[in-house]
């Protein structure tokens, strides 16, 4: 037999449903109302409001032959019933006497291609005015309701599929660029340095250059694909979101950059940090990635200093318009002194590939800021950065706090 808990579990994720229900009842008097799923072979309860106790819950079943729903599905026409008693067909019929009503409605629910789904379906032991246009006019149209519906959660459905077959495919290029793809520059590099190696007294200096330059480049396609990857790989992981204190993510990101801080000469002056429920791994890639942008486009005047300070408000408070005026927020500002940018870039700085100016470390691919606006989104938050030439850059991040 088919499993049918999919359709039990579609009709019931539709929150409109109890409500028409209750208005059914209010409406009509009827005691029982229940959408209904209608196969050749199957009565299932999807929806109920059980007022007679029955005893019906979603997911009990019937014998579909001792249901009148059972000869709506093979007409596909409604049927109405105000008075079993005084009814010149229904007055004999098997199903009245088995389940002990007078009146009695079922209305056919079709899905959008024409399928038939089941019905909506009601009845009581008193007899009631049913067979008239109001009454069935309201059937009719919440029938045709609970069509939309279940046609809208099959589209979504269909839509995921088509995520998920598209995630599997950046997946297989994920493994691609992180493997395939690497081995090539790992030989490029290889065979450079045995080149150099072996035949360095061939070598004239304009030659070495050019395997110097080649080898640059070679690590720096290296660096690229990882960071494709990286970006790729950024996604909400609702099971991995944990209190997390900012203060320790910050000390593991300055544990990682720790020859970069050193070499640089940098110095961080951060403030004690918040704790909020984040990724915390993605959250450190965000940190990462801020900071070594930092040092990366340091000025090479002046020392480099870069401040980490936070506060908690409400998106008002920092000039968001709703919805996000009333939601909390973390701020984060990471402010350095470095060279800064001009404030027409504020935007196309996080951009894939965006480099506002040639940078000599071959680790600076262009792709770390489109990373860290991509984990700050994934937190539901906003990432803004704001330059001044020759002056420094602010980088502010606003993660949403749970309250």
């Amino acid at each position: 037999m088919k499993n049918y808990q999919r359709d039990i579990d579609d009709i019931q994720s539709i929150n409109v449903i109890p409500k028409i229900l209750n208005v059914i009842s209010e409406s009509t008097g009827l005691g029982f109302v229940a959408v209904a799923r209608v196969t050749t072979d199957n009565w299932l309860t999807c929806g109920v409001l059980d007022n007679l106790n029955f005893g019906l819950l979603p997911g009990d079943e019937l014998k579909v032959e001792s249901t009148i729903c059972h000869e709506v599905r093979q007409a596909k026409q409604l049927v109405v019933i105000d008075d079993v008693g005084t009814d010149a067909y229904y007055r004999d019929h098997h199903t009245p006497k088995i389940y002990g009503f007078k009146s009695y409605i079922s209305v056919p629910i079709f899905r959008n291609n024409g399928n038939f789904f089941g019905t909506l379906c009601a009845l009581d032991p008193k007899p009631n005015k049913l067979d008239n246009s109001k009454v069935v006019g309201m059937f009719t149209l919440y029938a045709e309701l609970i069509s939309f519906h279940l046609d809208a959660i099959e589209t979504l459905r269909e839509k995921n599929k088509e995520i998920t077959t598209k995630n599997h495919q950046l997946a297989t290029y994920d493994f691609v660029s992180s493997h395939d793809l690497q081995e090539p520059l790992r030989k490029i590099q290889m065979f450079c340095s045995l080149i150099r190696e072996k035949e360095t007294q061939k070598l004239t200096e304009p030659v070495k250059g050019y395997f110097n330059k080649i080898e640059s480049a070679a690590k720096r396609m290296r660096h690229i694909l990882k960071d494709l990857l990286e970006y790729s790989e950024v996604k909400e992981l609702s099971d991995r979101y944990k209190f997390t204190n900012l203060s320790k993510v910050i000390l593991r990101t300055k544990d990682r950059l720790a020859t970069e801080i050193t070499t640089s000469k940098a110095t961080l002056l951060t403030e004690d940090l918040y704790s909020l429920k984040i990724i915390p791994s993605q959250i450190e890639q965000l940190f990462y990635c801020l900071l070594m942008n930092s040092i990366t486009f340091r000025s090479l005047d002046r020392k480099l200093v870069i401040k980490i300070a936070n506060t908690i408000g409400k998106g008002q408070d920092f000039g968001f318009e709703d919805p996000e005026s009333q939601i909390t927020y973390c701020e984060i500002i990471i402010q350095d002194n470095g060279k800064g940018f001009d404030a027409v870039h504020n935007e196309k700085i996080f951009g894939m590939f965006q480099q506002l100016e040639p940078s000599v470390d071959e680790r600076s691919t262009g792709i770390g800021l489109a990373i860290s606006k991509r984990i700050v989104e994934n937190h539901q938050g906003k990432i803004i950065a704001s330059g001044v030439r020759n002056k420094g850059a602010t980088f502010k991040i606003y993660l949403p706090i749970e309250e």
